[in-house]
């Protein structure tokens, strides 16, 4: 029997079990599609609820997370659970029991804004208007954040420009841009729904409060624009990376920097390589050979097999994401919300670590064998009485790769090459296995 027809047999009553034994439970909202796409005053979502349409307005109460897309989103209801959403543009003006995680051209909270834990934010522009709250912590990206509101614990900020206006619990960590231009950026056309555009820098009014200290990295020294002192104090970190106008550096200085960066780099790969090196060569030696011996006959082959094996593997990958989420969005829409998060946890989980695993194989385990492989063909040369010793074979190239991955333009072209060829290899040894596997089995089996 084919692997094919056995996952095939094995899947379909699964289905049907699933589908017959769930089938009959309570109706819940797990899915709303609204035509228009809003949620109405005093209307009450039970679970979780995936939205979309140009504009989404959540007025009502929804328990449980809100997974909201559209080029407006407006909630001026309750989430008893979290928000992720995507739009151009995003107004808050309710409760969010949980955390927000918002991408957008601005986002906006309004004066009745709570938000019970975090909110991570990434986009152009993020206003906290007077009388919002976040109850934990702010992480944002973005050219601009206005904070107004207040944030209970810490702000995590890398901005062009940060205002401070409102309280913050303990500290606030930011990357600021200069303020030497004292301009606000020309966009041309406007951003939409951005009211304010301020010049870069950092500015705290004397209003703002700071319970804990104040950090922020720029290329200038903006003390002037800082009106209030923390109990914990500034620290203001130079950044001669982003500094518009600054001597230039001593070119030896310079040089020295970046050969001891590169040096240590090479040594980190050269001690990581060389432990699950050793790791392999302790616990895998048979495989290890066979691979290599693969690798040895069918260089060409290997090298072929080794890019379709990666374009495949990612590119299922994306399908099957795409197969999970079709599935968990069925199921919601069928009212089986528990069984549509089921889908999610398990199915996602399950494909990051076959991709965690397989990424292990392309950047570690294809260097190895290629590196072994490479350091026994020199020791049959040089010296054959170690060649069958497989910890020095494995030592010497992975230092020769790591010496040859070193050099500009050419360490490129060895290192693709490697990971090619070793993948390539890796199938074509599974393959040669299976098939092997197959033929014993038929030859153990008793003649029709």
């Amino acid at each position: 029997m084919s692997t094919k027809r056995k996952i095939l047999l094995i899947f379909i009553p699964l289905f049907l079990v699933l589908t017959i034994g769930f089938g009959f439970a309570g109706t819940v909202k797990a899915v709303e599609f609204d035509e228009d796409g809003i949620i109405e005053e005093g209307e009450i979502i039970d679970d979780d609820l995936f939205i979309g349409a140009d504009t989404v307005e959540i007025n009502g109460t929804v328990n449980g997370d809100v997974f909201a897309g559209g080029n407006i989103v407006i909630v001026n209801g309750t989430i008893n659970g979290s928000l992720a959403t995507g739009a151009q543009t995003i107004l808050v003006n309710g409760k969010v029991s949980g955390s927000i995680y918002a991408g957008s051209m601005t986002i906006t909270l309004g004066p009745e804004t709570e938000i019970g834990r975090n909110m991570f934010y990434g986009g152009f522009n993020l206003s906290a208007e007077e009388g919002s709250v976040i109850h934990r912590d702010l992480l944002v990206g973005a050219y601009q954040a206005l904070l107004s509101g207040d944030i209970g614990r810490d702000v995590h900020a890398s901005v062009g420009a940060l205002e401070i206006n409102g309280s913050v619990g303990n500290n606030v960590r930011a990357e600021v841009g200069s303020s030497s231009d004292g301009q606000p950026p020309q966009i041309y056309p406007s951003p939409p729904g951005i009211d304010t555009l301020v010049p870069s820098g950092i500015r705290i009014s004397d209003e703002a409060e700071i319970g804990g200290s104040l950090y922020y990295k720029s290329s200038e020294d903006q003390s002037r624009t800082i009106a209030i002192t923390p109990p914990g104090g500034i620290e203001f970190d130079y950044d001669p990376q982003v500094a518009p106008n600054t001597d230039s550096p001593d070119p030896e200085e310079v040089r020295s920097r970046l050969v001891g960066a590169w040096l240590i780099k090479q040594v980190r790969v050269f001690i990581t390589l060389m432990l699950l090196g050793g790791l392999i060569v302790w616990q895998l030696p048979g495989l290890l050979n066979k691979v290599g011996g693969k690798v040895e006959k069918e260089v060409m082959p290997s090298l072929g097999w080794g890019l379709v094996s990666i374009m495949v593997v990612y590119l299922g990958a994306f399908l099957v994401g795409g197969l999970i989420l079709a599935g968990a969005i069925f199921f919601g829409v069928v009212t089986l919300g528990e069984l549509s998060k089921v889908i999610l946890t398990v199915g996602f989980s399950s494909l990051a670590l076959i991709m965690a695993g397989f990424g292990l194989l392309v950047s570690y385990g294809s260097k190895l064998v290629v590196s072994y492989l490479v350091g026994k063909l020199l020791f049959k040369w040089l010296a054959p009485n170690y060649a069958d010793q497989p910890i020095w074979p494995m030592l010497v190239g992975i230092f020769l790769y790591t010496f040859l991955r070193a050099i500009p333009f050419i360490g490129l072209v060895i290192g693709v090459t490697a990971t090619l060829i070793g993948i390539g290899a890796m199938w074509l040894t599974y393959r040669d296995q299976g098939e092997l596997g197959a033929v014993e089995a038929q030859a153990a089996s008793p003649e029709q």
